[in-house]
């Protein structure tokens, strides 16, 4: 993702993007979110809905695509049991609507295997 979006996150959720200035061997958010910029969208609206959710120990450690869709690992330290729960099935509901959502412009998009897994829409799906 471009690094002016990433930004964007880390304005508005510092705490949760702390570790992007720890050493790769504790955080691997030094490599910023590892995946195109089409996934922008999703994942703002999934940080607005874990914001009503996660406590204030709430950390991610890496978010990437791995074989065509999004991946978030995070600290696992939210509020209470119910609100762990429902915020990694919100999790999950992002990371299944990825495999929809074309990774490079955000448009629907389908899960493609061609070496690699990506998930595209038919026009990002010609190379440049």
């Amino acid at each position: 993702m471009k690094k002016e979006l990433e930004q964007r996150f880390y304005e508005r959720w510092p705490s949760w993007f702390s570790g992007r200035h720890e050493p790769i061997s504790q955080n691997l958010m030094a490599f910023g979110f590892d995946h195109g910029d089409g996934w922008f969208d999703l994942e703002w609206r999934l940080c607005e809905d874990l914001e009503k959710l996660v406590g204030p120990g709430y950390k991610l450690f890496q978010i990437k695509e791995k074989f065509g869709t999004l991946r978030w690992y995070d600290s696992d330290d939210i509020v209470s049991d119910a609100a762990n729960a429902a915020a990694h099935q919100r999790i999950r509901e992002a990371e299944q609507e990825s495999a929809r959502t074309c990774e490079r412009c955000g448009k629907p998009g389908t899960l493609r295997q061609g070496g690699w897994w990506r998930t595209l829409c038919n026009t990002c799906v010609v190379p440049k």
